[in-house]
C-alpha cells in the first residue's frame, strides 16, 4: 500500500529544508573551489564517483536534460577538471573522466561538506548519522528508480500510473 499522502508530505517538509540549506551554505562559500564552475560542481563529483562515463549516462543518473550536462561538461573541461575520448564501442560518443585536478577539487568540496554537516550534527552519535545516511539513501534509490524506470518520464507525464 504505501505511505500515506500525509506522511509524504510530512517528508517534503524536511527535505526542502535540506536543499535550502545547502543553497545557503554553497552562497557563502562553503561548498565551492575557486576553480570549480558552482553550477558543474555536482556533476564533476558524480565522474569522480562513477568513474569514466558518456554525458547522457551522467544524465540519466542526475535526472536532468542532456543539454544541462552538456553545458557543464563544457566548463568543467575548459577548467581542466575533465577530459574526453572517443568511446571505442561507438566512435561518436565521448567518455568523461575527471582529471586529477577534478578528483582533487572534488576531495576538498567533499572535505568541507563532511566538516560542515559533522559541525552541525555535533551532538549526533555516528550509529544515527549511519542510520541516517542508509534511510536517506534507500529513499533516493527508489525515487530515482521510480522516476526514471517506473513512473515518470522527462516530459512529466506518469506512464505506468496513469497520465496527465
Amino acid at each position: 500500500m504505501g505511505p500515506t499522502h500525509e506522511t509524504c508530505a510530512e517528508l517534503l517538509r524536511p527535505l526542502r529544508a535540506m536543499l535550502g540549506l545547502k543553497q545557503v551554505a554553497m552562497q557563502r562559500g562553503q561548498f565551492t573551489a575557486e576553480h570549480v564552475p558552482y553550477a558543474a560542481a555536482g556533476l564533476l563529483a558524480e565522474l569522480v564517483f562513477r568513474g569514466e562515463c558518456r554525458a547522457l549516462d551522467l544524465a540519466h543518473h542526475r535526472i536532468v536534460d542532456a543539454s544541462v550536462v552538456s553545458r557543464q561538461v563544457g566548463q568543467l573541461e575548459h577548467a581542466g577538471l575533465i577530459t574526453r575520448r572517443p568511446d571505442p564501442a561507438d566512435r561518436r560518443v565521448a567518455l568523461l573522466r575527471a582529471t586529477p585536478d577534478g578528483e582533487r577539487a572534488v576531495a576538498e568540496l567533499e572535505r568541507r561538506k563532511a566538516e560542515w554537516i559533522g559541525a552541525a550534527l555535533a551532538h549526533w552519535d555516528d550509529d544515527k548519522v549511519r542510520e541516517l545516511a542508509r534511510l536517506l539513501g534507500e529513499a533516493m534509490d527508489d525515487i530515482r528508480r521510480y522516476t526514471i524506470n517506473d513512473g515518470v518520464c522527462a516530459a512529466g507525464s506518469v506512464t505506468k500510473e496513469g497520465t496527465r
